[in-house]
C-alpha cells in the first residue's frame, strides 16, 4: 500500500502548479512607448474573458483540492493500489485545466471551447467520485469516523461540479455567459452558509418519501 502522506504531498504539489500556471497564459499584447492609459485600459478590457476563466478555474481547482483533502483525511484510512492509480489519473486531468481555461478564455463564445472546458471539469469530478466510491465501499479502507451524514454531504459536494458542468455545456449552445455561471455555481453554493444542509434536508425527505 502507498503511504497516504506521499499521495497527498504529490497531489498538493500538482494542484499548486496547476493553479499557478493558470495566470501565466494571461498576457497583454505589446504596446508602443507612445501608448497611453486609454490604450492600456482597452487592452485590459479585451482580456476580460481570460480573467473571468482564470478566476472561475482557480475557484474550481480550490474546490477540488478541498474535496481531495476531505477524501484522504476523513474517509480513506490507507491508499490501496486502485485508489493510487485513480489518483494519478485524477491529477493528470487536473493539469489539463490550464489548457482548457486558456481555450475558453480565448474563445468564450465558441461552443467547442465551452464543451472542452466542461468535459474537463466533468471527467475530473467523475474520477474523484469514483475514488470516493472505492473508499466508502471498502470496509477496510473506510475511516471509522465516516458517518452516513458525512458521506451524504460529501456525495453532494462531489457530484455538483460535474452535474452543473453538463448543464454548462448545454447552455453554451444558447448563451455563453450562462455557461460560466453554471460552471461557477457549485463554488458559490458551497460558500453560502447553510446551503448544503438545506439541500441535504430535501434529499433526506425525498428518500424517506420513497421508502
Amino acid at each position: 500500500m502507498m503511504n497516504k502522506s506521499r499521495i497527498e504531498a504529490l497531489s498538493d504539489g500538482v494542484f499548486a502548479i496547476a493553479m499557478t500556471i493558470l495566470v501565466i497564459d494571461i498576457k497583454i499584447a505589446p504596446l508602443t512607448e507612445k501608448s497611453g492609459g486609454y490604450e492600456l485600459m482597452g487592452q485590459l478590457w479585451k482580456m476580460w474573458p481570460l480573467f473571468r476563466s482564470y478566476y472561475i478555474s482557480f475557484a474550481i481547482l480550490g474546490m477540488y483540492w478541498i474535496s481531495h483533502h476531505t477524501l484522504f483525511h476523513y474517509f480513506a484510512k490507507h491508499a490501496n493500489r486502485p485508489l493510487t492509480y485513480l489518483n494519478i489519473l485524477f491529477l493528470c486531468l487536473i493539469t489539463l485545466i490550464p489548457f482548457s481555461t486558456h481555450l475558453i478564455g480565448e474563445y468564450p463564445i465558441n461552443t467547442v471551447a465551452v464543451a472542452v472546458y466542461g468535459a474537463n471539469v466533468i471527467v475530473i469530478g467523475v474520477v474523484q467520485y469514483w475514488m470516493f466510491l472505492l473508499t466508502i465501499k471498502d470496509p477496510q479502507a473506510l475511516h471509522e469516523g465516516a458517518t452516513p451524514q458525512l458521506i451524504m454531504k460529501s456525495t453532494i459536494r462531489m457530484l455538483m461540479p460535474p452535474a452543473f458542468a453538463v448543464l454548462g455545456i448545454i447552455a453554451g449552445f444558447f448563451h455563453s455567459s450562462l455557461s460560466f455561471f453554471l460552471f461557477a455555481f457549485p463554488v458559490v453554493f458551497n460558500i453560502i452558509p447553510g446551503s448544503l444542509g438545506f439541500l441535504e434536508h430535501i434529499l433526506i425527505k425525498e428518500k424517506d418519501g420513497k421508502a
